[in-house]
């Protein structure tokens, strides 16, 4: 049989100690911190014209509805093959990431950790840490440091900005260039 005292410090302990925060409650319950929907080994494709403009493919994609837009996620990362337009069996360029993230009510997607966008067609390719396209201006821009390879050359810089298709890019503070020969 429980003593008066230790009964009644026992139900203090417990009308005490849990206890919800109504802020912790209501942030939590907010729509950018539970997924509304969610997909695992997502393959997602699109076309234009009855070609195949793009396939994304994801281990896993969470979307999150919020007032103000939808939000994308891709925590394990992506990969996104763009094909060419005149000839859709041609791979034009590919962009792979650790992590993504699409604002789709600002048009901005967001690559992070180990970017690789590589443009077949030119042979030349990107590797930086943070990469942004913005949908509305058609720009792709990097503000860290980037190395874009070419065929003969590397060249490196605190940031750069390119078209969506990765043509015609310029690097930002270049730090230097080192030419590539392959015959040596």
């Amino acid at each position: 049989m429980l003593k008066p005292a230790f009964a009644f410090i026992f139900l203090l302990y417990l009308t005490t100690a849990c206890k919800n925060d109504i802020d912790d409650v209501r942030r939590l319950a907010q729509s950018d911190t539970i997924p509304s929907s969610y997909a695992f080994d997502v393959k997602i494709s699109q076309s234009e014209n009855g070609n195949l403009k793009y396939t994304l493919t994801a281990p896993v994609l969470y979307r999150y509805d919020s007032p103000k837009g939808a939000t994308v996620k891709f925590p394990k990362g992506f990969k996104v093959v763009l094909f060419d337009s005149l000839n859709p069996d041609i791979i034009r360029t590919t962009v792979t990431a650790k992590y993504g993230i699409n604002k789709e009510a600002e048009k901005l997607m967001e690559a992070r950790d180990d970017v690789v966008v590589t443009n077949n067609i030119k042979h030349e390719q990107l590797n930086t840490e943070h990469l942004i396209w913005d949908q509305n201006l058609k720009k792709v821009y990097s503000n860290v440091l980037v190395k874009i390879t070419t065929p003969d050359k590397i060249l490196y810089g605190e940031g750069m900005q390119s078209d969506e298709a990765f043509n015609h890019w310029r690097i930002s503070k270049p730090r230097g260039e080192m030419y590539v020969n392959e015959n040596q």
